[in-house]
C-alpha cells in the first residue's frame, strides 16, 4: 500500500456545506476504492492524508489534482510499501478547523499554518529535481550523480554592475524582479529547469532532445523584455533592461555538491563552462542570444532562422567554434554597458536618485 500527505489551496472560497459535500463524496468513492484517510480544512487550505492500494490511490490523486477546487497541490510526503493503515476506520474523516474553538486545537491550527507558509516559501528556493524527489518520498541527498548530455542555458543582465550601482535599493530590486519573473516563467513553461539564480542572471538546463524548446525559452525572454521596455514609463529603469543568453549542449555531471552545512543540486563540466563563456560573447557580437553548433545541429523544426555570426575560441580550447543566433529583431542587442550607464543617468529624476543613493 501507499500513503500520500499533501496540501492545496482553495481555488475559490468554499462554504461549509460544500466542504461537507466533498467529504461525503470522498467517503463513497474511498469505500469503493478501499482508500482511507483524513481531510482537514483551515484558512482556505486543504490538508489531506490518503492511504490504500497504490494504483487506486494514484488514480484518486490524479482526480484531486485535476479538480478545479484545488490549486497549488503540493505533496509533503509519500510512503511506499506500507504494511498497516494509520486510519483504517476512516474512509474520509473531514474536519473544518476554522469552526473549532477548542483551546487544545489552537496550537494545531498554528502549526498547520506555519508548515504551509514555510513550505510555500521553500518551494520557491528549491530546485525542481529536489522537490520532485521529496514529493515522491525519496531523499534528495541520495540522488545518484548522472553523467549525460544536457542543453545548458546561461543568461545575464547587460550592464548589471553599472545599473545596480546607480539605482537605489528599491529600484534595483524591482528591476531584478522584472527580470526573474520573465526569465523563470519562460524557462519553466518551455520544459526547462532552473539550476540556480546568480544574482544578476541564471543557469538553466533542458534535456538534450529539447533544442527547439531551449530556443523558444530564450526567445520568449528576449521578446518579453522588449514588451517590458516598450511599456515602461519614461523614468522607469526597466526601459534599459536587456539580457545576454548563451546556449550550448554537451555532457555534464548532474549531482549534489556541498557539505553537511549547505548543499546544491547542479550541473558541472566543461560544457557548462563553455556555455557560460558563450553568454559573455553576446556583448561582443551585439546579439541577445548566442549558441554554438552543438545546439544548432539539434534544432528539429523550421520555426527558427539561424544566422552564423562567425567563430569564437573559448578559453582553454584549441579549436575555434562556430557561433550562431536567431534572425529576429528581439535577438539584437543594441547597447553595451557603457551606453546603458549613460542612458540610465539621462532618465528623468535619475540625477536626484543617484545623489540620494550616494
Amino acid at each position: 500500500m501507499k500513503r500520500v500527505t499533501y496540501i492545496s489551496n482553495f481555488n475559490r472560497p468554499l462554504t461549509t456545506d460544500e466542504i461537507e459535500n466533498i467529504g461525503e463524496v470522498s467517503i463513497r468513492n474511498n469505500k469503493r476504492d478501499e482508500l482511507t484517510g483524513a481531510l482537514f480544512c483551515f484558512r482556505n487550505i486543504f490538508y489531506q492524508i490518503l492511504e490504500g492500494p497504490e494504483e487506486r490511490l494514484d488514480a484518486c490523486f490524479q482526480r484531486i489534482s485535476a479538480d478545479d477546487r484545488h490549486g497549488n497541490v503540493f505533496v509533503l510526503n509519500t510512503e511506499h510499501n506500507i504494511a498497516e493503515r494509520q486510519y483504517p476506520e476512516w474512509s474520509m474523516k473531514t474536519v473544518v478547523l476554522d469552526e473549532n474553538t477548542d483551546s487544545l486545537v489552537r496550537p494545531i491550527k498554528n502549526l498547520l499554518a506555519t508548515i504551509t507558509r514555510n513550505h510555500r516559501i521553500l518551494e520557491k528556493y528549491t530546485p525542481q529535481k529536489v522537490l520532485a524527489a521529496l514529493q515522491s518520498g525519496d531523499n534528495p541527498e541520495e540522488i545518484k550523480p548522472i553523467l549525460e548530455e544536457k542543453i545548458i542555458l546561461f543568461s545575464d543582465i547587460v550592464g548589471s554592475t553599472s545599473l545596480l550601482e546607480v539605482l537605489d535599493i528599491d529600484s534595483s530590486v524591482r528591476l531584478l524582479d522584472h527580470y526573474y519573473r520573465i526569465s523563470t516563467a519562460a524557462i519553466e513553461e518551455t520544459g526547462g529547469e532552473i539550476s540556480k539564480l546568480t544574482g544578476d542572471g541564471m543557469m538553466a538546463y533542458y534535456n538534450a532532445d529539447k533544442a527547439d524548446q531551449a530556443i523558444e525559452g530564450a526567445m520568449r525572454i528576449l521578446r518579453d523584455l522588449v514588451e517590458l521596455r516598450n511599456s515602461a514609463g519614461t523614468a522607469d529603469p526597466a526601459r534599459l533592461l536587456y539580457t545576454g543568453i548563451g546556449i550550448g549542449c554537451g555532457v555534464a555531471l548532474e549531482c549534489n555538491i556541498g557539505s553537511t552545512l549547505a548543499r546544491e543540486y547542479t550541473l558541472l563540466g566543461d560544457s557548462v563552462n563553455t556555455t557560460a563563456r558563450l553568454e559573455a560573447v553576446t556583448r561582443r557580437v551585439k546579439r541577445g542570444l548566442v549558441f554554438d553548433e552543438s545546439l544548432r545541429s539539434r534544432i528539429q523544426t523550421n520555426k527558427w532562422e539561424t544566422v552564423r555570426l562567425g567563430t569564437y575560441l573559448p578559453k582553454g580550447k584549441q579549436q575555434k567554434i562556430s557561433i550562431y543566433s536567431i534572425k529576429d529583431p528581439a535577438a539584437h542587442l543594441p547597447v553595451n554597458s557603457k551606453e546603458l550607464l549613460q542612458m540610465l543617468r539621462s532618465l528623468p529624476g535619475m540625477s536626484r536618485r543617484g545623489n540620494d543613493a550616494a
